[in-house]
């Protein structure tokens, strides 16, 4: 009888090992790449915004660095309104993922950088998130 309790005892406690090993496993899954292929997905909901004239996507995944290149009409559209396009643009990434994310907790582990298109001599890059960080900081011309 003691054995048969010393056995069951074992055979709980491989099992629970086991069940907090996979556990674990899932949540160190790497997601860069489905991240990305939400946020090369979701340019098109950008293209479609007035003003905006071209759109481009870059992942680094060396890094864990995504690139987001807009080519925009300042004459048309705000700094505040870009912005918002971005923003919105970020939640419908996330949005697209399993589970529904909010594009804070889904940009988290990676660096965001968004550059500017066309005649972007002067000041390329438009803002930028690093890693570990849920804020967008802007740099505007």
């Amino acid at each position: 009888m003691l054995r048969t309790l010393h056995l069951f005892i074992v055979l709980v406690l491989i099992a629970s090992v086991t069940i907090i090993a996979g556990c674990q496993g899932e949540s160190n899954k790497d997601t860069f790449p489905e991240v990305g292929q939400s946020l090369s997905k979701s340019m098109k909901q950008m293209d479609k915004q007035p003003g905006i004239l071209l759109t481009g996507f870059a992942a680094d995944p060396k890094v864990k660095q995504y690139k987001v290149g807009i080519e925009y009409d300042p004459g048309q559209i705000s700094k505040e309104q870009l912005k918002q396009i971005v923003t919105d643009y970020l939640s419908h990434a996330a949005s697209n993922l399993s589970p529904p994310n909010n594009w804070e907790e889904m940009l988290e582990p990676y660096q965001l950088r968004i550059e500017k298109l066309g005649d972007a001599q002067k000041t390329p890059v438009i803002a930028e998130k690093e890693i570990g960080s849920t804020e967008i900081k802007w740099f505007f011309e």
